[in-house]
C-alpha cells in the first residue's frame, strides 16, 4: 500500500478532533483565551446545547487588525516565543491550535477591537475556508460566535449527546472557570436563561455562592496554607456537603483547570473520617507551585498535568490540607469570644440571708435573674477588647473574678451568675442540675462569721481586674430522647448528640493513640476472669505486647483462664468481654496490616466498644461524655463519617412553629 501525505484540510480536521470534542471544550478554550487577554468580564451564551449557537464575549485586550488573519493559522500564538518557555508556562494557552481547530469544524464569526483602536474588525470563516475580513464598529474586547458545530463532519455530530446533556457539560466548564477565577465576572446564559452570574470581586466564597448557592458556600471549610514554594488555598465541603461522585471536586494548578488524581487522593485521605463511607468531599482548591515543577504539556486539552516528584507533592498536599481542620473539636458550642456578651444581673432578692456563724446550703435564697444583651462599647479610655474599660454595670460576666471581700451571700450570687459553671453540691443543683456545665469548683466557699464588706468607690470597682481565662460557652443538659440522642441547650440553639457516634469517635481517637503511642489504660477494681480455649490462650500469650499497646493488661490465671487487669476505658460503660475478644481475634490482622487495614480494625473495635443507641446513660456519664467531646481534638463525625451532632438554631425553631416568617 503506497504512503501518501495528507492534504491540509484532512490534517486540520484530525487535529481539530483532538482539541474540539464537544461544545464544552470550545467554551474552555475561548474562556482561557479571554483570561489570558486580561478580561475582567466574560459572557457565555449557548443555544441548543452549544451545538447550534455558542457565543463568548470578553472585555480583554482584543486583537490588532493586522493580526486577525494570523490568529486562525495553525500553531499561531502570542503566548509562546521559544521552546525554552515550555518548561515555564505562565499562561493558560500556548499551543496555538484553538481558533483554527474550532473554525475548521463550524461556522465562525469573530469581532474584535484592540485597546486604543478607533474601530474593530469582523472576521467570518466557514469550515476553515473562505475567510472574510472587514472593518466594523464594536466595543473593546473580542466576541466569538460559533454556529453549527461539526456541520461538515456528520459522523462526529452524530456522536454528540442530546442538547440538554451538552449544555450541562458547558455549565460545568463555566462553573469551574468561575471558581478558578473569582476576580472575573462571568455570566452564563443557556437558551435565554441566566444560569450563573458571578460577582468578580476576587472572593472565592462568593464565586462558590454563584455556582452552588448560599448554604453550600457558607458551610464549606476554608484552607490557606503554604510550605516552601507550594501553596494550597480554597474551600472544602465535608459532612452534608459530600457528594456521591467526584464531579464536584474542582482543582486548579497555577490558575489552570485540571483533572488531578493526586490532589483528589490527598483530599480524600485527609477527609476520610469526615464524610460518610461511599461519599466524596467536594472542593474548589487552588494549588500554586513553581511553573518549572509541573508539566502542563501532556494532554491535548491541557486537562492533565504531571509533577516532577509526585510522592513529595502528595505528602505536602496532605499536610497543607490538614491545616484546614486544626483546632476542631468533636463538639463546639458557640464562639470562643462572642462580640455580644450575655450579661446576667440580679434584679430582685426575695429575702435576706440571716447572719449566723455558718450558712447551710439549704438556706441559700432563690434568685430572680434576667438576661440582657450588652454590646461591647468603645470609649475614649478603652475599647471592647480591654475588659477594664467596661463600666461595672455592663462588664461581661466571666468564669471567675479576682477574689474580693464579699459576704457568703454575695459570693453565692456571684458564682450563680457566672454561667452556673462552678457551683457544685449546693441546693441549686437539685433544681437546676442541668444548668451547670461540668467543671471542678474553683475554690471552696469559706464559712464563718460574716463581716461587713468594705465600701468601694465607683472608680475602685471600675478598676477591678478582669480574669485572663478564656471564655467557655455554657450549656444546659435537657435530657435524652429514645435513650439515644442527648439534648442540650447552648447559645440559643438546640443541640442533638448521637451518643453512639460521639462515644465511637472518642473510642477511635483513644485506640489510635494507644496503638501508635502505647499510652496507659484504665485499671479495673476487680480483674475480669475469662475462660478460653487452649488456642486462644496461646494466641494471647504470644501477643502480650500488642495487647498492652492496645490498653489491655493480661495475665494467666490457671491453666484454662486468664485475668484482665486493665482495659482501654472512657466512660466505663463498654462491654468488656466482647470488646476484648474482638481485639484478640483481630490480633493477627492488626500486627501485619497496612495502615488502612489497621485503621479499619480500630474503627470496628471503637464501634463495638462504644455505648449503643438505646443504652441508658446516667447524668454523670452524659456530662463526662460532653466534657470529653469539648476537649477532644477530632472531627465532629464518627470514624465512618456519620455526624455526631446537629444544631437547630432558635430562628429555625421559630420558623418551624410559624412564630416568624
Amino acid at each position: 500500500m503506497p504512503i501518501r501525505i495528507l492534504d491540509a484540510a484532512t490534517v486540520g480536521r484530525i487535529a481539530a478532533g483532538e482539541v474540539v470534542e464537544r461544545p464544552s471544550s470550545v467554551v474552555k478554550e475561548l474562556m482561557e483565551n479571554a483570561i489570558d487577554a486580561g478580561a475582567t468580564a466574560v459572557t457565555v451564551e449557548i443555544k441548543g446545547g452549544g451545538i447550534d449557537y455558542l457565543r463568548v464575549t470578553d472585555n480583554g485586550c482584543g486583537i490588532e487588525p493586522n493580526q486577525v488573519r494570523l490568529a486562525f493559522e495553525n500553531h499561531a500564538t502570542s503566548k509562546l516565543q521559544s521552546a525554552d518557555q515550555l518548561d515555564d508556562i505562565r499562561t493558560l494557552g500556548f499551543r496555538g491550535e484553538a481558533l483554527p481547530s474550532i473554525a475548521s469544524v463550524s461556522r465562525v464569526e469573530m469581532t474584535t477591537r484592540a485597546r486604543g483602536q478607533d474601530t474593530g474588525v469582523r472576521l467570518n470563516i466557514d469550515g476553515g475556508a473562505d475567510l472574510r475580513v472587514k472593518e466594523t464598529g464594536c466595543p473593546e474586547g473580542t466576541t466569538f460566535v460559533m454556529k453549527d458545530l461539526f456541520y461538515n463532519l456528520p459522523v462526529r455530530r452524530a456522536f454528540l449527546k442530546k442538547p440538554a446533556y451538552e449544555g450541562g457539560l458547558v455549565g460545568d466548564v463555566v462553573a469551574r472557570m468561575i471558581m478558578g477565577n473569582p476576580d472575573i465576572a462571568v455570566r452564563y446564559i443557556n437558551n435565554g436563561t441566566n444560569v450563573y452570574h458571578s460577582f468578580g470581586d476576587g472572593k472565592l466564597r462568593h464565586a462558590v455562592f454563584a455556582v452552588y448557592g448560599k448554604q453550600t458556600a457558607e458551610q464549606m471549610v476554608e484552607v490557606d496554607a503554604c510550605e516552601g514554594g507550594t501553596r494550597i488555598y480554597g474551600l472544602i465541603g465535608i459532612g452534608e456537603q459530600a457528594k456521591a461522585t467526584r464531579a464536584h471536586q474542582s482543582f486548579f494548578i497555577n490558575g489552570r483547570t485540571v483533572r488531578c488524581a493526586l490532589l483528589s487522593r490527598a483530599l480524600e485521605e485527609v477527609c476520610r473520617s469526615r464524610v460518610t463511607i461511599g461519599m466524596y468531599p467536594m472542593c474548589a482548591l487552588n494549588l500554586v507551585v513553581p511553573p518549572t515543577s509541573v508539566n502542563v504539556n501532556v494532554h491535548p486539552n491541557k486537562l492533565e498535568v504531571r509533577f516532577k516528584d509526585e510522592a513529595a507533592m502528595r505528602a505536602v498536599a496532605e499536610r497543607l490540607l490538614r491545616s484546614a481542620f486544626e483546632g476542631e473539636r468533636v463538639l463546639q458550642l458557640g464562639p470562643d469570644r462572642p462580640s455580644n456578651v450575655s450579661v446576667e444581673r440580679v434584679a430582685t432578692v426575695r429575702e435576706i440571708v440571716p447572719a449566723p456563724s455558718t450558712v447551710e446550703e439549704s438556706q441559700i435564697p432563690a434568685l430572680t435573674v434576667h438576661r440582657e444583651e450588652s454590646p461591647a462599647p468603645a470609649t475614649e479610655s478603652g475599647s471592647a477588647s480591654n475588659p477594664g474599660s467596661w463600666p461595672v454595670e455592663s462588664r461581661p460576666v466571666q468564669r471567675r473574678e479576682k477574689p474580693v471581700q464579699l459576704d457568703v451571700f454575695q459570693r453565692v450570687v456571684r458564682q450563680e451568675l457566672q454561667k452556673l459553671g462552678d457551683v457544685r453540691g449546693s441546693a441549686l443543683r437539685e433544681d437546676r442540675l442541668s444548668d451547670i456545665a461540668p467543671a471542678p469548683m474553683a475554690e471552696p466557699i469559706e464559712q464563718g462569721p460574716l463581716e461587713a464588706p468594705p465600701v468601694q468607690s465607683q472608680t475602685e470597682r471600675e478598676s477591678s481586674e478582669m480574669p485572663d481565662e478564656p471564655h467557655k460557652p455554657a450549656y444546659r443538659v435537657i435530657g435524652v430522647v429514645l435513650n439515644t440522642y442527648i439534648l442540650i441547650e447552648a447559645d440559643d440553639s438546640l443541640v442533638l448528640i448521637d451518643q453512639h457516634a460521639a462515644h465511637e469517635r472518642l473510642q477511635y481517637e483513644k485506640f489510635m493513640a494507644q496503638l501508635e503511642a502505647g499510652r496507659g489504660s484504665q485499671q479495673l477494681l476487680t480483674p475480669m476472669i475469662l475462660r478460653l480455649s487452649a488456642r486462644e490462650i496461646a494466641l494471647i500469650m504470644d501477643n502480650l505486647e500488642p495487647l498492652k499497646a492496645a490498653g489491655y493488661d493480661v495475665e494467666p490465671f490457671g491453666e484454662t483462664d486468664i485475668q484482665v487487669r486493665a482495659v482501654p476505658f472512657i466512660l466505663g460503660k463498654a462491654e468488656l468481654k466482647p470488646a476484648f475478644m474482638d481485639t484478640v481475634n483481630a490480633l493477627n490482622r492488626v500486627r501485619s496490616a497496612t495502615v488502612d487495614l489497621r485503621r479499619a480494625e480500630v474503627m470496628q473495635m471503637a464501634c463495638k466498644s462504644a455505648v449503643k443507641g438505646g443504652d441508658p446513660l446516667s447524668r454523670d456519664e452524659i456530662e463526662a461524655l460532653i466534657r470529653q467531646m469539648l476537649e477532644t481534638g477530632a472531627p465532629p463525625t464518627c470514624p465512618h463519617g456519620r455526624p455526631v451532632m446537629k444544631a437547630i438554631s432558635r430562628r429555625e425553631l421559630e420558623k418551624m412553629f410559624k412564630r416568624i416568617q
